[in-house]
């Protein structure tokens, strides 16, 4: 090979390579915050009150990003699983606690789906408040529950998020939600 072909060789392969790197900058700056998931994540969670307890869990909401469509989460309280049923009647109090890091909103449905007819949230207090290392928290809370020993019985929770489309923006990427559910039971006198 003479040495003018290889010059022209080199000078090509440069060419190829300042090409492929212009391009690839082109695409991250112009590139959108957005990803894609075809799952509506539900959690189906049971929680079990036999007796006066504290029942707590939390949601990682790592992979939401806004949609038109709203995420469904759903769980259950119930005074029986399959072996055991409460011996006493049992009230309890569900608070949903969340971080502020997204501007989401939420309801919350028992024993019916959101866009049911008539349906309606019932969340009662949805309270913003700041702990004592400054982060804020959303604290919402709904009606206390009762649960009779002779009667067993599972209410059925649909938690709705909505993370409207129009926050689709680089501002609200690879930031994490946390979502805590707290049920406290106790004995009813």
């Amino acid at each position: 090979m003479s040495k003018s072909k290889k010059r022209l060789y080199a000078k090509l392969v440069i060419l190829i390579l300042c090409l492929i790197i212009v391009l690839r900058i082109f695409v991250l700056i112009w590139s959108k915050y957005e990803s894609e998931a075809t799952s509506n994540a539900n959690v189906d969670i049971a929680f079990y009150l036999l007796k006066e307890d504290f029942k707590e869990m939390s949601l990682n909401l790592a992979k939401i990003f806004p949609r038109n469509d709203a995420y469904i989460y759903t769980f259950s309280i119930g005074n029986q699983n399959e072996n055991e049923t409460a011996e006493v009647d049992l009230t309890y109090n569900l608070t949903l606690r969340t971080t502020t890091n997204l501007p989401l909103s939420y309801e919350l449905y028992m024993n019916q789906n959101d866009g049911e007819d008539g349906a309606v949230s019932i969340l009662e207090t949805n309270d913003i408040t700041q702990d004592e290392n400054g982060t804020y928290f959303r604290t919402m809370t709904t009606k206390e529950e009762e649960l009779y020993y002779k009667e067993p019985k599972t209410n059925q929770y649909t938690l709705v998020v909505h993370f409207p489309e129009n926050y689709n923006t680089e501002e609200y990427q690879d930031i994490i939600e946390m979502l805590e559910i707290t049920i406290d039971s106790k004995q009813m006198i």
